[in-house]
């Protein structure tokens, strides 16, 4: 049996912690310890998504668990989730034995913020008619949040999922703030981030950050193992047997 490991993950936009529940059960049910947290607006969190400013803002919950936290953990992000992961990986590289990008944004070292901003702005342009914006602060200030239409959602997120689980989601999905993806704050160093092993998992199925999407980004950020599952968008649904076994392997490599 693999060394028990904690594994902590880490949701992408407009899902919580829920949208991990097999995942967590299966791995729990292997022997390691399982955080799945709601990042700010998220989830069961209590924040209203109209409020929340700035990444930082976003990710804090994030920041605030691994700053207390004993264990060194395998961090562990889905799509969006992955910018969290990487800022999380920069401010505490000793507590990260690996770090999983799973359909995930991942960045090379030495990003500057700059381009961090210019790419997650786009990322929220990939569905532009299939968006439903907020502007709590007026039009003519650019919207607070943004969430994928209801009626797309199958579509963009979970076409080879079971029907009950795009229901669920349906149910809990919440808006995300748009300075989640467009007020980032930060950089990757060697030393920080840098030093993290990092592994990408690519969902060769995905119709929401295309297979070719995430080819470019394992291109330009050079992580240590790329593997590849034959799941939709969120393979914690359509793949959770696959992805389970797969990061089972990956804490074998890494968690020692």
């Amino acid at each position: 049996m693999t060394k028990p490991c904690h594994f902590v993950l880490v949701h992408g936009g407009s899902h919580g912690a829920w949208c991990w529940y097999k995942i967590v059960n299966l791995l729990q049910a292997s022997g390691h310890k399982v955080t799945a947290l709601d990042l700010s607006s998220c989830g069961t969190h209590t924040r209203d998504a109209e409020t929340v400013t700035s990444f930082a803002e976003y990710t804090q919950p994030l920041i605030d668990f691994l700053s207390k936290v004993q264990d060194k953990v395998v961090l562990v992000g889905h799509s969006l989730g992955g910018v969290s992961v990487v800022h999380a990986s920069e401010q505490f590289p000793e507590k990260v034995a690996v770090s999983v990008y799973i359909a995930a944004a991942m960045f090379p070292v030495g990003l500057q913020t700059q381009e961090a901003e210019i790419n997650l702005v786009r990322a929220t342009e990939s569905f532009p008619d299939k968006m439903h914006f907020t502007f709590a602060n007026g039009v003519e200030n650019g919207p607070t949040t943004v969430m994928v239409r209801k009626d797309f959602v199958r579509e963009a997120f979970y076409h080879l999922s079971p029907a009950e689980d795009v229901a669920l989601a349906s149910i809990l999905l919440r808006p995300s703030p748009i300075a989640a993806v467009s007020k980032v704050n930060f950089s990757t160093s060697k030393r920080g981030y840098g030093s993290v092993p990092r592994v990408y998992v690519k969902t060769e199925k995905d119709r929401s950050f295309s297979p070719r999407e995430q080819d470019i980004a394992v291109t330009k950020s050079l992580p240590d193992k790329v593997y590849s599952i034959e799941s939709d968008h969120s393979p914690f649904f359509s793949a959770p047997q696959e992805l389970h076994q797969l990061l089972l392997q990956i804490a074998a490599d890494f968690c020692r």
